[in-house]
């Protein structure tokens, strides 16, 4: 597992085209900016992929708008090479915070296929039933 930047977040390519993001603990401002960073870096190979967010901790405190503002420019920015490459995102989470999950991702303005489950293994199945299949792409390690 290929460790991000802040010690809260896990970043795992061992499945790639699927990549994995875990957030151990609550997340900060320093969290955010380094799962972006690491997002972009994958962007940047140029080739089709499926996120998978796990976010293991109860709850998780909403951003502050200075965060959202600095995702929702880093997102805007990255715009095409999302839509070429980023194919679509499922989000482990406790039920307790799905609707803070959602009003949160309602911000980022993602055009793409998103869901939230409470289960590993429903979001596994979900992204490749209807994210990478469709793309004829298959993760078989998982």
């Amino acid at each position: 597992m290929k460790a991000a930047a802040s010690i809260s977040l896990d970043c795992d390519e061992t499945h790639w085209p699927l990549a994995i993001l875990v957030a151990e603990a609550a997340v900060n401002p320093e969290d955010i900016r380094s799962s972006v960073d690491q997002i972009a870096s994958w962007l940047e190979r140029s080739e089709p992929f499926a996120l998978l967010l796990i976010v293991a901790c109860n709850p998780v405190p909403p951003w502050d708008a200075t965060t959202v503002e600095m995702a929702v420019q880093r997102i805007e920015s990255a715009g095409e090479a999302i839509h070429r490459s980023l194919l679509g995102i499922a989000i482990v989470a406790p039920s307790v915070i799905f609707d803070t999950a959602w009003q949160s991702l309602a911000r980022l303005r993602l055009d793409m296929p998103l869901e939230i489950f409470e289960k590993g293994t429903h979001a596994v199945e979900w992204l490749r039933r209807s994210v990478l299949a469709p793309a004829n792409i298959a993760v078989d390690s998982l």
